[in-house]
C-alpha cells in the first residue's frame, strides 16, 4: 500500500503501527502519543480524525 493511501485512509488494524503512515512504533500507546508528537503531519492527521469523530460519542472521549 503506498504511503498516499495509508494517508488518505487510515488504517487501525496494527496497533504496534501508526494508522496515519504505517511506521513502526515502540508501543499501541505512549509510542503513539510520542509519535505523533515527533511526526506532525500525522498529529494534525489525528486532531483531524478527533474532530471527525468527536460528534459521534457522548460526553468525552477519554482516549
Amino acid at each position: 500500500m503506498s504511503a498516499e493511501t495509508t494517508a488518505a485512509r487510515p488504517r487501525w488494524t496494527d496497533p504496534e503501527r501508526c494508522p496515519f503512515c504505517g511506521d513502526e512504533l515502540t508501543d499501541g500507546g505512549a509510542g503513539f502519543v510520542f509519535h505523533i508528537g515527533e511526526a506532525p503531519s500525522c498529529e494534525s492527521r489525528f486532531e483531524t480524525w478527533r474532530q471527525r469523530v468527536g460528534g459521534d460519542m457522548s460526553g468525552e472521549w477519554s482516549g
